[in-house]
């Protein structure tokens, strides 16, 4: 990313009504029922990447999960610490642009990404940021967005074909892996969880 990157983010966020950015994602609800089964350390950690304003992170730390999120705007996260602390829980937030960041090895339970592509670097981050046996959550824009009357995507390039997240994740065994129709986009949905070998 770069600093107009930076800058376009922060422009947008600004203009975000702070009620607006508390409930979570669809997506991530219905796979956290699944993984709360499963994931039995009391000590439940999860990173947000490319989390912008917060919300799936804040509604993670009110589900009682040790949470981190990461975004390069400056705005989004100083947004993102206000919703914390209305909602009365702590997130830790870090400002960061991810081409040139890296999680600590290992930390994680759970990593979710939402609206964000990059085919190199989410790959990246989220191999090295999960323990053996972690989650990954991720929705973003299907290549069916495109089609859309009311898409405002431009360029195609941000957005995935139908089972493209398996050749990003091979070290991961697919739990589920779809396209959903939304009211207000089409998106490709992930969930999945690395290998205890962390090998394809």
């Amino acid at each position: 990313m770069s600093t107009r990157d930076r800058e376009r983010w922060n422009e947008k966020y600004a203009s975000v009504e702070l009620h607006r950015i508390v409930e979570p994602d669809d997506w991530l609800v219905e796979a956290l029922q699944v993984i709360e089964t499963t994931t039995t350390t009391s000590n439940r950690r999860a990173l947000d990447v490319a989390c912008g304003l917060g919300h799936n992170a804040v509604w993670l730390a009110r589900q009682g999960w040790t949470t981190d999120g990461v975004d390069i705007s400056t705005t989004g996260l100083e947004r993102a610490r206000q919703s914390a602390a209305a909602n009365g829980v702590h997130v830790g937030w870090t400002e960061a642009d991810l081409d040139n960041w890296s999680p600590r090895p290992n930390e994680y339970d759970v990593v979710i990404v939402f609206r964000f592509l990059d085919r190199q670097t989410v790959p990246r981050v989220v191999q090295t940021a999960l323990r053996p046996m972690g989650w990954l959550v991720y929705e973003t824009f299907s290549s069916a967005q495109c089609k859309r009357p009311d898409n405002h995507i431009r360029n195609p390039d941000f957005t995935l074909a139908e089972g493209e997240f398996s050749t990003f994740f091979p070290q991961f065994d697919v739990v589920a892996q779809r396209e959903d129709v939304l009211a207000d986009r089409t998106v490709e949905r992930f969930l999945g969880r690395l290998r205890a070998s962390g090998k394809a």
